[in-house]
């Protein structure tokens, strides 16, 4: 399937340029900010033909209306029902023309520590040459044989970091070829013809992109929010999951980021913050070019109701640490017993538990009607204006578009110090570190009983936003990247060309 609509004969215009958009758990299927910037993208680069191809869990509806340059050119359920892998031996006429290596090749070349990241594209471009294959591949007797001494190798080498590997079983041997398998049919899917693919994650979404690099010449761009890897560092030290399964999310989520930050031509953080990260893991920093989020420049702000009221906007997901933010409503409430907090947001598929947890912990904590769950909105500016202060109390974020709203709207943020939110909101708001129950209630409980104050950060914020932060601003940058890119400009931006945050 090609993009693209030939210029008529005569016509002097330039062909449109085309890029993939590669997302992984967001758009358009899911809401939440990394949703929020490629709807932004999509729709404020309308030259642009936008083809989209989303990885997602079981989800089958979009929730997002594509807007006429746009098309969802392909949709992969990453854990969704496919064709399970079995073993079983094969007739010797067929395994011939099975890749018996190839589970081996890339649980090595992905969960080992000193392996070159881009050893696995060989065997993923052979993949999306014979997607035919993939299933007799890996019930191939001989597949599993050497896919066992592969991971052998991976548990056995000295210079995986944190002392040695942990016992695998059986079952956890199976389960990881199960997820070999999904790789190897992420890698075989067929994608759209384009100039550039910009790849929303260092995860995932990367496996059709290095295919398709490796097959058609086809440049990459990363643009990245949150850290993939970090993110499943975190997650790992909350998860009870046994030690070999913590093992294989920590250790795929570094290999996946370390494929990605090799394949692309630029990677494009959306915070500063991100490039130790990214160099450390193997970007090269004349590479990494940090284009922050913008959100439209704001006009004047409608007065703080000054009705000691608290919005907060996100998920409920770990990663928000809402756990932490009903503590800090319960601690305010101590010293300021007519403080509301109203928290807008969805519970994301397979975060049911975490949001029980969530209510469970309200009830203990006593909160009553004094903290409230509002469920998902679409009107995340609208909500803000009803704040007197806006709370984010996440452990971990790119550059969040919740933070950029409330600023435009005039409203001081109380924030978790974590990603690139100090850029945001340097003089326009309060900060203390992830989990500071007591740091970020005092910060709170300033700005409720010192709404002058709130009103002075408030103008401070929007001001920088106007600056900074600005919605076409950000899409410039983009602009000028993605076609720099695709023409192979020797001028594209580099590290000194940051659309920076400023101080």
């Amino acid at each position: 399937m090609s993009g693209g609509t030939p210029a008529a004969a005569g016509d002097d215009r330039e062909p449109p340029l085309r890029v993939l958009l590669l997302t992984e758990g967001t758009y358009p299927f899911v809401v939440g900010g990394v949703s929020t910037w490629c709807d932004l993208l999509v729709r404020g680069l309308p030259h642009v033909e936008w083809s989209i191809f989303a990885f997602t869990g079981n989800v089958d509806e979009p929730v997002f209306q594509l807007p006429p340059q746009a098309q969802l050119a392909g949709h992969l359920h990453l854990w969704g029902p496919a064709r399970t892998p079995r073993r079983a031996a094969v007739r010797a006429r067929g395994r011939r023309r099975n890749r018996v290596d190839l589970a081996g090749e890339l649980v090595e070349g992905l969960l080992g520590w000193s392996t070159d990241p881009l050893a696995v594209v060989e065997a993923l471009t052979w993949c999306r040459r014979h997607p035919d294959r993939l299933v007799p591949t890996f019930r191939d007797e001989e597949t599993w044989h050497r896919y066992t001494l592969a991971l052998s190798r991976v548990l056995a080498d000295p210079d995986g970091a944190g002392g040695p590997a942990p016992a695998f079983d059986l079952s956890r041997a199976v389960e990881l070829y199960q997820t070999v398998f999904w790789i190897a049919r992420a890698g075989a899917e067929p994608t759209p013809d384009a100039d550039v693919s910009l790849v929303t994650a260092a995860a995932w979404s990367v496996l059709p992109a290095a295919v398709d690099k490796a097959l058609h010449d086809r440049p990459v761009v990363l643009s990245e929010h949150g850290l993939y890897v970090r993110e499943s560092y975190l997650a790992a030290a909350r998860s009870s999951d046994p030690a070999a399964a913590r093992f294989v999310t920590t250790r795929l989520a570094r290999g996946l980021s370390r494929l990605t930050y090799a394949v692309a031509d630029v990677v494009a953080p959306v915070a500063p913050a991100n490039a130790p990260w990214e160099e450390e893991l193997g970007a090269d920093p004349r590479r990494i070019v940090a284009i922050p989020n913008g959100v439209p420049v704001p006009g004047a702000a409608e007065p703080a109701p000054r009705t000691r009221t608290v919005v907060s906007v996100g998920r409920l997901d770990p990663l928000k640490d809402v756990q932490t933010m009903l503590r800090v409503a319960a601690a305010v409430r101590r010293r300021v017993p007519d403080a509301t907090f109203l928290h807008y947001g969805p519970v994301p598929q397979g975060q049911e538990a975490y949001a029980e947890s969530c209510r469970a912990l309200h009830e203990e904590l006593q909160l009553g009607g004094s903290f409230r769950f509002m469920g998902p909105t679409k009107d995340p500016t609208g909500v803000v204006r009803t704040a007197d202060v806006v709370l984010m109390t996440s452990i971990s974020e790119g550059f969040p578009m919740s933070v950029l709203e409330a600023l435009s709207e005039g409203r001081p943020v109380v924030t978790t110090l974590v990603g690139g939110v100090l850029d945001a909101v340097r003089g326009a708001g309060m900060t203390a570190p992830p989990g500071d129950v007591h740091g970020l209630a005092d910060a709170v409980t300033t700005l409720l009983t010192d709404p002058d104050l709130a009103e002075l950060l408030g103008e401070r914020g929007q001001q920088r936003v106007r600056r900074l932060f600005g919605q076409q601003r950000c899409l410039d940058g983009y602009d000028l990247l993605l076609r720099a890119v695709a023409a192979r400009d020797p001028a594209a931006p580099g590290p000194d060309d940051h659309v920076g945050a400023g101080r």
